[in-house]
């Protein structure tokens, strides 16, 4: 499965689509404070011809350009809000968390289209605002000149009536290189359980409009010019077999929400971002997991299939305990409510997504603890090894916290 980072020559092509609008804050004291109060643009609900919708959505994706220690990744945003005071003019853009994770510095060029059909485009220097990683959105703020105004998408009124055969329009940035390439298709489901890299499962929306890479992140929009979802993965391959037309989008109402948070919890002093967004209640894990064939017991009369863990980072909650090490998974319980992973007859699947479920749903504030089991790796000299599952059953707990996402610069 492809998720939307495209590498060529050093450069990571991945683009986005949302849309907010409407965006206020309040300023006081000797140290400004902004409150970020986001509202939404009101859908469109006028049919026009498609080269009119074009000709206004076309302008509210961006080109993005991250700047990261091994090279520089491309992919787009779309324009959702704007903060406006004398001698500021904020706009926000809202693009993929994997288009910027690793990005120390961000540019965004922006699309002007003149009354006689000529394009051009500005390139500013974006800032981070905040990202989320298990939604897989970010937002970043460009501000230019007082008095510029830029073109903001509108999102949908609610993605969840969107139906399947809906006619849609992916804009994206294919092969990144081709900023404002227009795609047909339709939705071919509303509501799809799919893996998505690190990220876990992810509920999507599914499209047969033409994706290649560097479309992840791009903008999928009705045929009113509505934003009804964040393209942001799909497969080229699947089981060794090549396919086409199995493309995913983040649906409007969840790239909304996430972003809106985003921009609404982030704070700003003189200009600068002070303390990055977060989406309130999205816990921070950090945990890694799959499923793999172990040995029962040290006997090696049997195998399982189990589920397999282990923290992906010093910040994780499990990592005091685990170390670098991989456990067993036995069950997780959040707040007295107890999912077991040891029920014979569980699949691969079953068990990931069960995981993803589980994990996905853990908010900050929670009491949490996990029963597992060591795995135990033996050598057999020359002729290799084996890992069986330990007998002891051990827990650890602890009390989930906030994540916000803290690039390392």
């Amino acid at each position: 499965m492809k998720k939307g980072k495209l590498i060529l020559s050093g450069v990571l092509a991945a683009l986005l689509g949302v849309s907010l609008a409407g965006c206020s804050f309040d300023s006081g004291g000797t140290v400004e404070k902004r409150v970020f109060n986001v509202s939404m643009t009101e859908s469109n609900t006028v049919d026009l011809p498609e080269e009119d919708i074009f000709e206004r959505i076309r302008p509210t994706v961006v080109d993005v350009t991250s700047t990261m220690e091994a090279g520089t990744a491309a992919g787009s945003g779309v324009i959702i809000a704007v903060a406006e005071e004398e001698g500021d003019n904020e706009y926000f853009i809202v693009t993929n968390h994997h288009v910027i994770d690793g990005g120390t510095s961000f540019k965004a060029d922006v699309l002007s289209i003149a009354e006689d059909g000529n394009e051009s485009t500005t390139v500013y220097d974006a800032t981070l605002v905040g990202s989320s990683m298990k939604r897989d959105i970010a937002v970043l703020s460009i501000r230019p000149p007082e008095g510029t105004k830029l073109s903001m998408a509108s999102f949908i009124a609610d993605s969840d009536k969107v139906k399947v055969g809906t006619e849609v329009f992916a804009i994206g940035n294919p092969l990144g290189i081709l900023g404002g390439t227009v795609t047909h298709g339709i939705v071919s489901a509303t509501k799809r359980d799919v893996s998505v890299g690190e990220i876990g499962t992810m509920t999507l929306m599914q499209t047969d409009a033409s994706i290649n890479g560097g479309n992840s992140g791009g903008g999928l929009f009705d045929s009113k010019g509505n934003l009804i979802g964040i393209i942001n993965s799909g497969y080229d391959t699947y089981n060794d077999q090549s396919v086409e037309g199995l493309n995913f989008a983040i649906p409007a109402n969840d790239a909304k929400f996430a972003a809106q948070s985003l921009i609404e919890t982030h704070e700003e002093q003189s200009g600068k971002v002070t303390k990055y967004g977060y989406v309130d209640g999205d816990s921070r894990m950090d945990m890694t997991f799959f499923t793999a064939d172990l040995f029962t017991d040290s006997t090696l009369r049997s195998r399982g299939s189990y589920l397999v863990a282990a923290a992906a980072s010093e910040e994780s909650p499990l990592y005091s305990s685990w170390g670098n090490n991989y456990k067993v998974i036995l069950s997780i319980t959040v707040n007295g409510e107890k999912t077991d992973f040891t029920e014979s007859g569980n699949s691969s699947y079953s068990l990931t997504l069960s995981a993803s479920k589980a994990i996905s749903q853990i908010k900050a504030g929670e009491s949490v603890t996990i029963e597992y089991r060591n795995v135990v790796s033996r050598s057999l000299g020359l002729f290799g090894g084996y890992n069986y599952v330990d007998g002891d059953v051990n827990k650890v707990s602890f009390t989930a916290v906030q994540y916000i996402y803290q690039p390392q610069i």
